[in-house]
C-alpha cells in the first residue's frame, strides 16, 4: 500500500505542470495598452481531478483513478505596462494551494512566472503577436509533495487573430496559434521517475480559440477550447540522446464562460473541462478575474484598463 501511495504521489508531482489552464494562454491579449499605461489583475479559481491519462509503451493513453481526488485553488497575479501604443509588456505569476490529494503534505507555492511582449502586426484585420519566456523556479517557492513548476526554461511565440465570424453575424472569433520551445534541464526520467538525467521536451504546439457572442453592450458569452500537443521528451543517458517511450504530452480542453464589462466592473468567468489527453490529469475548474483585486496596487494607487482578452 505504501508503494502505491508513493507511485501516486510521484504521478502528481510529475504531472503538476501538465495540469489545468495554461497561465500564458489564459491571459491572451487582443489589444495593446496605451503608452506608459499600467494595468493589473488577480485571477483565482478552483480545480479538481479524480483521474489521469497515462501513455503506455504502445502509445495508448489509458485512464487511471487517483487514490484521493485532487483539489486545488489556483491564482495568478498579472501586471502589464504599455511600452508604446502598440506594444505591451506583461508579467504573469501563477500559484496554487492544494486542498486535497495524495501525498505526505498539502502543497502551497508560486510556480514559474512568464514575461511576455505583445504587439500589433496589423490592426485591420486585427492580428496580434506575442513572444514570451518562462523562468523556471524549480520548486524553490513551493512546499509539500505537489508541484506545478517545470525545470525547463521555455520560449513561446504566438499570434492571435480577432475577426467577425461573418458579416452581420454579431459573433467574433478569437483564434491563437503558438509554438513553445524548451531548453534542456536536469529532470526526472519518464520511464523511471526515481531516476533523473538531462532531458529536453520537443517543440510544443498550442491552439486556442473562442466564439464571442455579445448579448448586449456590457455582456458577452464565450465558447471555445484549447489544445496542446508535443512528442516524446528526450533524455541524455551515457552521452546519448534518446526519446523516452510513452512520454508524449497533450490535452484537449473545453472552455466556456462570460465577460461583463461596464463602468464599475470588468469581470470574466470561465469553466474548464478536459476532454482528453496524454500524461495529464482529467480535470475541471472555474477561473475568475476582474474582481477588483489589482496587482498594480502593489506599486501605484492609479491603474488603467486591463485591455480586452
Amino acid at each position: 500500500m505504501r508503494v502505491y501511495r508513493v507511485l501516486i504521489s510521484v504521478v502528481l508531482l510529475a504531472c503538476g505542470s501538465a495540469l489545468s489552464y495554461d497561465p500564458l494562454y489564459y491571459d491572451n491579449l487582443t489589444e495593446a495598452l496605451q503608452s506608459m499605461q499600467m494595468a493589473g489583475d488577480v485571477a483565482f479559481g478552483y480545480f479538481g481531478a479524480n483521474a489521469y491519462w497515462q501513455t503506455d509503451s504502445l502509445g495508448n493513453s489509458e485512464e487511471y483513478e487517483f487514490s484521493t481526488s485532487l483539489g486545488l485553488i489556483r491564482f495568478q497575479f498579472l501586471g502589464r505596462y504599455g511600452l508604446t501604443n502598440s506594444h505591451t509588456l506583461s508579467l504573469i505569476i501563477p500559484g496554487f494551494l492544494q486542498l486535497q490529494g495524495s501525498g505526505e503534505s498539502n502543497g502551497l507555492g508560486i510556480a514559474d512566472p512568464w514575461i511576455s511582449l505583445d504587439g500589433w502586426l496589423t490592426r485591420e484585420p486585427r492580428l496580434f503577436a506575442r513572444g514570451a519566456i518562462r523562468i523556471p523556479l524549480k520548486g524553490a517557492l513551493e512546499s509539500g509533495d505537489y508541484s506545478e513548476s517545470d525545470r525547463h526554461f521555455a520560449f513561446d511565440g504566438a499570434m492571435t487573430l480577432v475577426s467577425p465570424l461573418s458579416s452581420g453575424s454579431g459573433i467574433n472569433v478569437e483564434a491563437t496559434a503558438g509554438l513553445r520551445y524548451y531548453l534542456s534541464a536536469w529532470d526526472m526520467l519518464h520511464t523511471d521517475r526515481r531516476d533523473s538525467a538531462e532531458t529536453k521536451p520537443p517543440v510544443e504546439l498550442r491552439l486556442a480559440g473562442f466564439f464571442v457572442l455579445p448579448v448586449n453592450p456590457e455582456l458577452s458569452l464565450r465558447l471555445g477550447g484549447e489544445i496542446a500537443r508535443r512528442g516524446e521528451t528526450e533524455a541524455r543517458i551515457n552521452g546519448v540522446w534518446s526519446g523516452q517511450v510513452g512520454s508524449e504530452f497533450g490535452y484537449q480542453d473545453l472552455r466556456a464562460g462570460f465577460s461583463l464589462n461596464n463602468a464599475s466592473l470588468d469581470l470574466t468567468a470561465e469553466l474548464f473541462y478536459r476532454l482528453g489527453g496524454e500524461n495529464t490529469a482529467k480535470e475541471w475548474g472555474l477561473m475568475i478575474n476582474g474582481t477588483g483585486l489589482d496587482f498594480t496596487d502593489l506599486f501605484t494607487s492609479t491603474t488603467g484598463s486591463s485591455g480586452t482578452r
